[in-house]
Order: C-alpha cells, then sequence, then structure tokens
C-alpha cells in the first residue's frame, strides 16, 4: 500500500521525513503549513503534518501519537520582530503560511502585552520587513534570513520576541506547533493494519531521523540553509534539530497543547468542541507471542 504523506516545506520536519523522502511505499508531497489541512480536506493525503489550530478547527481524523513538531522554550523559527515594545503595537504583518503561530501571537498580546493589534496576513519580504508596519511575524526558514539581514544591517533597535519562549514563560509548558494527522477518508478506508502500518512508519521515521542529525545539520548548511541566529553553519542547524525542537508528543506536550487549545477557544480563535485526544493503539488481531 501506497500512502500519501504532506509535509511542511520548512527545515523544521527534515528529522521527520529524511527516511521517507526515497521510501517505496511513500508519496511525499511538500507545501506551506497552511495548504496541508487542505490536502486532508480534499482527501489528497492520508496523514498531513498540519498546524495544531487546524486540528481545533476540524480537520483530520487522528492525532498521531508520539511524534510533533514542538519546542521547551525558545524554538529560534518563530520570532516576531517590532520597532516599538510590544505593548505599543498597533500593527502586525502575518506570516499567510503560519496559522498556529498567528494565534499564538494573538493570545500573547491579550494575555502578555494587554494590547489588540491590526493584523494583515502578507508574504513577509525580508528586505522590507518593517517598512510600513510596527511589527512582523516571521516563521520557518524566513525567520532565520530576517535575523541575518537585521544583523547585517546592524539593527539594535529592533524588537524580538521568540515565541515559544513567550509561551513557555508564561505557562511553563511545552509548546506543540505541528502534529500528524490522519485524514477521514484514509480512517475510514483502511484497515487496522494498514492504520497502524502507517502509524508505526511516522514513529520510525522520526527516530530514525534523529539517528541522522549530524548528516542533515551538514547537509542543509551545504546547501545554504541558515540556522538560528542567520548563521549558516552545520553546528547552528544542529542545534536546532536537537534544542531549539522537540519531536516528541509526550505528556508534558499534550498538556500544553491542551492549555493551548483551551486558551485558543477563550479567545474566540477556534470553535470549542474539538479536545486533544491522540489515536489509540490499534490492534491488528495479530499474535506476537
Amino acid at each position: 500500500m501506497t500512502h500519501r504523506i504532506a509535509t511542511v516545506s520548512f527545515l523544521n520536519a527534515w528529522p521527520l521525513v529524511e527516511t521517507l523522502r526515497d521510501h517505496p511505499d511513500v508519496t511525499l508531497t511538500a507545501d506551506m503549513p497552511s495548504r496541508l489541512s487542505e490536502l486532508l480536506w480534499e482527501d489528497r493525503a492520508d496523514v498531513a503534518l498540519i498546524p495544531v489550530v487546524e486540528w481545533f478547527r476540524g480537520a483530520g481524523a487522528e492525532i498521531v501519537p508520539g511524534v510533533a513538531i514542538a519546542t521547551g522554550g525558545a524554538v529560534d523559527s518563530v520570532k516576531l520582530f517590532a520597532k516599538v515594545p510590544p505593548p505599543e503595537i498597533r500593527h502586525v504583518a502575518v506570516d499567510r503560511g503560519s496559522r498556529t503561530s498567528v494565534a499564538l501571537l494573538r493570545i500573547l498580546f491579550a494575555e502578555l502585552w494587554g494590547v489588540e493589534p491590526d493584523f494583515r496576513v502578507v508574504a513577509p519580504q525580508v528586505d522590507s520587513l518593517l517598512d510600513e508596519t510596527d511589527a512582523a511575524l516571521v516563521i520557518g526558514d524566513r525567520c532565520f534570513q530576517a535575523e541575518a539581514r537585521f544583523q547585517a544591517d546592524g539593527a539594535r533597535d529592533v524588537h524580538t520576541v521568540d515565541l515559544g519562549e513567550a509561551w513557555q514563560q508564561m505557562t511553563g509548558l511545552p509548546f506543540v506547533f505541528a502534529v500528524w494527522v490522519t485524514g477521514v477518508g484514509f480512517t475510514r478506508s483502511a484497515d487496522p493494519a494498514a492504520r497502524a502500518a502507517l502509524m508505526d512508519l511516522l514513529r520510525e521515521a522520526k527516530d530514525a531521523g534523529l539517528e541522522r542529525v549530524d548528516a542533515l545539520a551538514a547537509r542543509a548548511a551545504a546547501q545554504g540553509a541558515l540556522g538560528p541566529g542567520g548563521v549558516s553553519d552545520a553546528a547552528a542547524i544542529r542545534g536546532y534539530f536537537t534544542r531549539s525542537l522537540s519531536y516528541d508528543l509526550g505528556d508534558a506536550e499534550l498538556a500544553g497543547l491542551r492549555r493551548f487549545h483551551r486558551l485558543c477557544v477563550d479567545h474566540q480563535i477556534v470553535p470549542d468542541g474539538r479536545g486533544v485526544v491522540t489515536a489509540a493503539p490499534v490492534h491488528t488481531g495479530e499474535s506476537h507471542a
């Protein structure tokens, strides 16, 4: 059986998908985070690495246990850049490719800074990031490009907020940005063995990818990818994979995800009604005795 797997096109997903790229039973699609949930709605993917806000809004059928893109503190690739301190921000440009980070930023503005600025959805241009707005939310690889640009320009008056760090300071919990979610069509049509095989494949891919972070970081640097601080360096990129990010979905991450869901509901970002429950273990009826 060939599995249709959709993932983000960012560097942060490399450890999760490295061993899937040439897998004989996988068709891998990469796109912006905001597009991946549409692939599930349209039944064009069996499973997708979707922003958690899209799960709250009803996309997909089951969260795959044990795997996520998360952080226990500073995430380094999701940042607010501003010309003024956050409580003074009136207009903020937000990356059109982001859903979860935009929701998190709305919560931080309300809970930490007590303001409700105007959000403008754009495709951020690094060279003109703050020309027409007080602040800009930049995510993923483009965030590293923005840091490199500000450092090259000597822009020391730019205020920077790492959203993962702000969340951890506010709640004491990890923050989960994305999870693997199976599609409704796949979940309805697949037998228990096929569902179990797909979930096992994703967990095994994570474990195998994390064993290869040195090689992944070296390859990314050789291709010109930037890491935290806008540095194109294998050590910086390896640190991003191993310190900035976590790929687990354990008890602490689930607690953070549930807190985020509650705040999203409280701030009317998502409707109430869908909680945070991972798929139950799938029993295939086979004996392994």
